[in-house]
């Protein structure tokens, strides 16, 4: 069976997309495209032949885009199409009506209230456009795939066929801690206030213990960068504070290996981010580091069900620097977190169910028994 994966915002290797979902598919099928933005084609070590079409310009450039993934889509002649947004599923969608294949429509984002978000006067207005938009296609699919609940019981109101598929890590094998006498507190992903990285700041200026803190990633653009920077400069001056920028996947695992506790300090004002399962949490666990977490409802349950870190308001700088110290001051009671973290990954939290019920719904679309 020929497999094509579509994704019109993606990376080629996008963590779900390329290291779950396909290397996972490529255990069983050995002929599977991906159709992603970039500059030129390639195949990549593990086999897989990437098409590429020009990125969108903006994120309102989204018609030719279309257009050209849907020529490369077609030309693939795939038997299945496996759609990573509204976008790329409304290209399955065509593809099934025009060439009768069968289609997978893998919603891992709250796309409505995501794209709602660039009309800011007209939020509600736009986010009920493109949940009808995406009702309409979701009937079509022949398989939808998700990652939480809420959006399980979203599309379960639209079509019969719904598969939760968690965004869980894969398992790299037990890490080999290395704490210094000074611990290391780390924060990887974005660099953007909505993701606490002001509060996180405000809250290092008050602590009273002494730790370094690591920030691996890319600011979100040139005017939060200048403010967190500046921020940085007037009143951390006496703190040990070190910026990464974006690093490879590798030296990010060396960075956790040394960590001694995780920032998930996700804000509020996002719907999207309090009604989240980060994979970030999950990362910080299997690398057996104590997390400080954002108290939201799908956090908490993680959190306080495994014992593996804190959980703070994360809008008050005060409530962070308490955790922050309370791990300072009780260095014991953060590795047994990291542990109790890593033991949860290890046995729940990890990708090789996933995997099963993925090859599953393939087998299905196969009119295979499912393994």
């Amino acid at each position: 069976m020929r497999i094509c994966m579509l994704t019109s915002s993606h990376n080629v290797f996008d963590n779900r997309i390329y290291y779950k979902e396909i290397l996972s598919l490529k255990k069983v099928y050995d002929e599977i495209y991906l159709v992603a933005p970039g500059d030129k084609d390639f195949v990549t070590e593990d086999g897989i032949i990437v098409r590429c079409f020009k990125k969108r310009r903006a994120w309102y450039d989204r018609i030719r885009p279309m257009r050209d993934m849907y020529k490369i889509a077609a030309e693939i002649n795939a038997d299945v199409y496996h759609a990573h947004e509204p976008d790329s599923f409304q290209v399955a969608v065509k593809l099934k009506k025009n060439l009768n294949k069968k289609i997978i429509y893998d919603s891992h984002e709250y796309y409505p209230e995501a794209f709602a978000e660039h009309f800011k006067g007209l939020y509600d207005v736009a986010k009920k456009f493109i949940y009808i938009y995406e009702k309409n296609l979701a009937k079509k699919a022949d398989y939808i795939v998700t990652v939480n609940d809420i959006l399980v019981d979203k599309f379960k109101k639209w079509n019969k066929n719904v598969e939760l598929i968690t965004n869980y890590p894969v398992l790299e094998g037990e890490p080999k801690k290395t704490f210094s006498e000074k611990p290391i507190f780390v924060y990887a992903g974005g660099l953007s206030e909505d993701r606490g990285i002001l509060k996180t700041l405000e809250a290092i200026k008050i602590i009273r213990g002494d730790a370094k803190f690591i920030f691996i990633g890319n600011f979100r653009d040139k005017e939060t960068e200048d403010k967190i920077m500046s921020f940085a400069k007037e009143n951390l001056k006496d703190k040990d504070i070190e910026w990464t920028g974006r690093i490879g996947h590798k030296e990010v695992l060396e960075y956790l290996n040394r960590a001694f506790a995780g920032f998930v300090l996700l804000q509020p004002k996002n719907w999207r981010y309090v009604n989240s399962e980060p994979i970030k949490l999950f990362e910080y666990m299997m690398s057996k580091t104590a997390v400080i977490a954002s108290d939201f409802p799908m956090m908490r349950n993680i959190v306080e069900g495994e014992n593996c870190g804190l959980l703070v308001d994360p809008t008050d700088p005060e409530k962070i620097a308490e955790a922050i110290d309370y791990l300072i001051e009780n260095k014991e009671s953060a590795y047994k977190m990291g542990e109790n973290g890593f033991r949860a990954v290890f046995e729940r939290y990890n990708w090789d169910v996933n995997e099963k019920k993925l090859l599953n719904i393939y087998k299905k679309l196969e009119g295979d028994k499912i393994v």
